[in-house]
């Protein structure tokens, strides 16, 4: 039954009704309510009267009127009646009349006192009450112990059940998920380790190999005198090996013997680096002259040189040597020989 009506059927019985934040309606007692029907609401109509009252709570009788009939818990009854007085309050601020069923109707004019215009009665039957249950017979000295809104449901229990299953079932193969994946990483790991360790290797012999050229980058004048000193040496050598083998080679006696200048051999220019921009190429010569030279090939163009002595077959070698001391590991640049 809609709350509308249980207060229309409370109002006729208790000729009183208090509406929080609204007012008090009230019926005469010459009105018999058992005998309302279409043919004298005029009379009931004439008996309904309103007075507007700061009213904070609804009267207890009221809440026991609904819950009774419509069979809720108590709290469950006040929040229908607070909903149902709350609505009304909504559509008077907003300028629209409150209609009680089977009571009357509510405006609310610009000075913001509330009109009421009585309506037509309600002639509906009251539904008997739920009967009370073994909860509700109880001792009135024993307190009342209610079944809470909150006790389990077994649809809910079954529900809780499935939910854990599948919480479970997911972490199950989350957990499986970051096993596999860590397993994977960790073998592909092991494969690509004797790779990475020859790569090491060779990169040790790289740098060993070329700090036995350049020694240190910032001590341009000690690794140059090496790499001169050692391709001198080897010249002289590889002179000293060729002279020998000229002397003890036999001539033929009608063929007067060659004469073998020993050591001799000629200057070459080794280009080191080539560039159009003047101050990196003072930059260079500043910080490895005087074994270098700077030359200005025109007003754009400007190169860093050095002369050193030695035979053709070398220059292959001495630019290997200049190019580990002048440019490190570096594959991208070029050492020529003039």
């Amino acid at each position: 039954m809609k709350i509308s009506v249980l207060v229309a059927q409370y109002f006729y019985q208790h000729r009183v009704l208090n509406l929080p934040g609204i007012g008090s309606f009230y019926l005469s007692d010459v009105v018999d309510v058992q005998t309302i029907a279409d043919k004298n609401s005029r009379d009931l109509i004439e008996h309904i009267h309103f007075a507007q009252k700061a009213i904070t709570r609804p009267d207890e009788q009221l809440i026991e009127f609904i819950r009774k009939h419509t069979g809720k818990i108590r709290p469950l009854a006040e929040s229908d009646l607070e909903t149902f007085v709350a609505d009304g309050k909504l559509m008077l601020n907003i300028g629209k009349p409150f209609h009680i069923e089977g009571i009357g109707t509510l405006h609310k004019n610009k000075e913001g006192v509330y009109e009421f215009t009585p309506g037509q009665p309600v002639v509906q039957r009251l539904e008997a009450p739920t009967p009370l249950t073994s909860v509700d017979q109880h001792d009135p000295e024993k307190p009342l112990k209610r079944k809470s809104v909150f006790d389990e449901d077994p649809h809910e229990r079954r529900n809780a059940s499935i939910r854990r299953t599948a919480i479970g079932f997911g972490l199950v193969v989350g957990i499986g998920i970051i096993l596999w994946g860590g397993y994977s990483l960790f073998t592909s790991k092991v494969k690509t380790e004797p790779g990475t360790a020859s790569n090491s290797t060779t990169n040790e012999q790289d740098t060993q190999r070329t700090s036995t050229y350049l020694h240190n980058i910032n001590d341009p004048q000690k690794a140059l005198n090496d790499v001169v000193k050692k391709d001198s040496n080897m010249a002289g050598a590889n002179a000293t090996d060729t002279t020998h083998k000229a002397a003890v080679t036999p001539t033929p006696a009608t063929t007067p013997a060659a004469p073998v200048t020993a050591g001799a051999g000629r200057t070459f220019k080794y280009i080191l680096q080539t560039t159009k921009l003047r101050k990196t190429a003072q930059d260079m010569y500043d910080k490895l002259k005087p074994k270098v030279e700077m030359e200005a090939v025109d007003s754009n163009l400007f190169r860093i040189v050095i002369s050193l002595p030695g035979s053709p077959a070398d220059t292959a070698r001495i630019k290997d040597s200049l190019h580990f001391w002048y440019w490190g590991a570096r594959r991208d640049k070029v050492v020529t020989v003039e």
